[in-house]
């Protein structure tokens, strides 16, 4: 099972982790109406604090970059 799972990404952690980064944008999307009620978005800023995005933005990027490096050589 746990290689039929790994064929699914290709086995690529780089896949698997955009895969994953587009699932929560889809639920993100998803979920856009319930972010319309005042006391859901004031609880996801109290938790995310807006003014951290551009680290969450950079910390994304440094992850696939490292995913990415990782299985670069291996494509020989």
């Amino acid at each position: 099972m746990r290689d039929d799972i790994k064929a699914w990404f290709k086995h690529s952690l780089t896949i698997l982790w955009a895969r994953g980064v587009a699932f929560v944008g889809v639920l993100l999307a998803a979920g856009e109406a319930m972010l319309q009620d005042p006391n859901v978005t004031a609880a996801i800023q109290a938790a995310l604090q807006p003014r951290f995005v551009p680290y969450y933005v950079i910390a994304i990027g440094l992850i696939t970059e490292l995913m990415r490096r990782r299985t670069a050589g291996k494509a020989d």
